[in-house]
């Protein structure tokens, strides 16, 4: 998903698969095997494996334009990750700071390929940089969610990730810089725990919520003093937390802008749902851990429709990832849903509809019309054409 700003295509999203079963990824063999079950339910193909699409800086044959509209406006945007170049990188995010301030970030090139990639790099090296967001030479990566989970992770895990993607398949893939007005910082030292905690258990389900899960990231949002607000939903006053500005103008290619060739009527504003309403007085309080793992891994929701079916869960939900996790973690973080206390947040409808009016869909996430600024970083006047001229 690209959440401009938030996520990719939000890219964070999802084929349906079977009930409550364990994945095909192992989480208890060897340390690679380990490091790509952490890998697969912590989503990083999400951010680090670009989409199968042509580089074109602009749509100019009919087949071309075919091509383009099947994928700016299929929602199920995993449908197109490229598995040619899986956790190769290169996945561009537009990030709005203010109406005048931004930058621009491509996810990095995570194959071991010695060139473009993490190839040079020793295992302690690969574990600095998930930890603490610092490279070989010392200096920072741009941390954001959920990058700055994972200096919570504990060691085992961290070595079972930094194997995993030793194991990888080197992929050539050159990376352009990032441009930001400040500084990098990394993240500030603390202690690993040896080993992360195992079974159905609370201290397991936090573990992965605060660690590798980004539960907490979708479904909470930063009130007015700046105080995160958890697994209580989006809010319309965060537009940074827990909001997902959705439409078919969504970079796809490291050159792109966010420019779309065709108004689509697809833009559309989506804010994480209210978790609390599964625990202790909530409207929802009746729905089984069972259940609610279900919709974790296969994106069935929970909820009824007026004739009796399950509705599914919106494609920015990452059950596609999920659908691996293993029953005692899905129910680990299911059981620990359970416990919460039931926090009315009302925010009216959750998702929002703007049909062409892109701008409308701007407004309503970061409160006020596309600046200058912003209409030159999201390309919203277009960009010039590079088609021949007939």
């Amino acid at each position: 998903m690209y959440l401009i700003l938030n996520s990719r295509k939000t890219r964070l999203a999802f084929i349906l698969i079977t009930a409550l079963s364990s994945g095909n990824v192992n989480a208890q063999g060897p340390a690679s095997q380990r490091g790509e079950y952490l890998a697969t339910i912590g989503a990083c193909a999400a951010c680090h494996t670009p989409p199968a699409v042509k580089e074109l800086s602009q749509a100019c044959t009919p087949e071309e334009q075919a091509r383009e509209t099947t994928v700016r406006s299929n929602p199920d945007w995993f449908a197109h990750l490229d598995p040619a170049k899986t956790m190769a990188g290169g996945v561009p995010f537009i990030l709005r700071f203010s109406a005048t301030s931004s930058g621009l970030v491509q996810s990095s090139n995570i194959t071991p390929d010695m060139t473009t990639g993490i190839g040079n790099w020793s295992e302690a090296q690969i574990i600095d940089a998930i930890k603490l967001g610092i490279r070989p030479d010392g200096s920072s990566l741009f941390r954001f969610a959920p990058h700055t989970f994972y200096e919570n992770l504990a060691q085992d895990d961290l070595q079972s990730l930094a194997a995993y993607l030793k194991s990888l398949r080197p992929i050539s893939n050159a990376i352009q810089p990032r441009n930001l007005p400040f500084p990098t910082q990394p993240a500030n030292p603390k202690p690993s725990i040896p080993q992360a905690p195992q079974g159905r258990n609370p201290a397991r389900a936090e573990y992965l919520m605060n660690a590798l899960v980004g539960c907490k990231e979708c479904h909470s949002y930063h009130d007015t003093s700046g105080t995160l607000q958890p697994f209580i939903g989006g809010d319309p006053i965060d537009p940074f937390v827990g909001v997902f500005r959705l439409g078919p103008d969504l970079p796809l290619r490291q050159n792109e802008k966010g420019w779309s060739a065709f108004p689509y009527p697809g833009y559309a504003v989506l804010y994480g749902g209210n978790l609390t309403r599964f625990g202790q007085g909530g409207d929802l309080e009746p729905v089984t851990p069972p259940q609610i793992a279900r919709a974790i891994r296969e994106g069935v929701g929970t909820v009824l429709d007026q004739y009796g079916r399950p509705q599914p869960l919106a494609h920015v939900m990452l059950w596609q990832f999920y659908r691996d996790m293993t029953d005692t973690d899905a129910l680990a973080l299911s059981d620990y849903l359970k416990s919460l206390n039931f926090i009315p947040h009302d925010i009216g409808q959750r998702l929002r509809l703007f049909g062409t009016d892109r701008e409308a869909a701007f407004k309503q996430v970061f409160g006020t019309l596309p600046s200058s600024n912003d209409r030159l970083i999201f390309g919203l006047d277009g960009m010039p054409s590079q088609c021949p001229k007939n």
